[in-house]
């Protein structure tokens, strides 16, 4: 059974480890934990965490938003159809479904016009199926261009690239000389798309995340940690 106590707005589960040797407070969606060392007694865990309090307090609520705002999302998704809004590029493209035989989507005027027969307006798997390989193409176009623009300023030439349906991660960078990217990045604002390909074409140049890296990354994108702040923050919301 795990370990939890208790404080007045709060309650922090206690992850023990024989390998840890400090104590870490984490605050997430599923609520607030201190991974410690194996024999840190309860009281001097209390003490710590308590330190800590309006922190903590602040972060939980930041998850609670985060949980309504996931839930809504949510609820959209789900209700997909004529006048969803569909992120691309950092704006919301309306959904205007049209009843026709074959099928055709494209952007127009701030729109999304999407064309299919009746079955297919009809079933909301099937038009986000539609959506996300129209998504997923514009990607593909968006993040090849980039790594052309940025792979002269960065310096290097990337053996290749590929983009990916990734869930837990933006980007990476292979010792082989490959980037791979995330195709979700359509959602995001261009200068966030840029941030993550300038990101990993400097992994090209330094294979960390050492101050020399930053140095590299600072040089091509003087707010790099506006953007990377801006994806820790949102990055949960470029979805469909």
């Amino acid at each position: 059974m795990a370990e939890i106590l208790v404080f007045d707005n709060f309650e922090m589960t206690i992850i023990r480890s024989a390998r840890r040797k400090t104590a870490a407070i984490k605050v997430d969606l599923d609520g607030a934990s201190v991974r410690v060392p194996q024999d840190l007694s309860a009281s001097r865990i209390r003490e710590l965490v308590a330190e800590k309090t309006h922190w903590i307090e602040q972060k939980l609520a930041v998850a609670e938003q985060k949980r309504r705002d996931l839930a809504l999302q949510n609820q959209r998704n789900a209700a997909l159809g004529n006048g969803s809004l569909i992120p691309v590029q950092g704006r919301d493209l309306v959904l205007e479904l049209h009843q026709t035989v074959a099928v055709a989507i494209a952007e127009n005027a701030g729109k999304l016009v999407l064309q299919a027969p009746r079955d297919l307006l009809g079933d909301a798997d099937q038009l986000r199926a539609l959506i996300e390989q129209w998504l997923f193409r514009l990607a593909v176009q968006e993040l090849n261009f980039c790594i052309n623009v940025y792979k002269q300023k960065v310096g290097v030439m990337p053996t290749a690239v590929q983009i990916k349906d990734y869930r837990a991660r933006w980007g990476s960078c292979k010792p082989d000389g490959s980037v791979q990217l995330n195709w979700r990045l359509i959602h995001a604002p261009m200068h966030i798309m840029d941030y993550v390909v300038i990101h990993e074409l400097c992994h090209l140049l330094e294979m960390n995340h050492s101050k020399r890296f930053w140095l590299e990354v600072q040089r091509v994108d003087p707010q790099y940690r506006v953007n990377r702040k801006w994806l820790k923050d949102n990055g949960w919301r470029l979805t469909l």
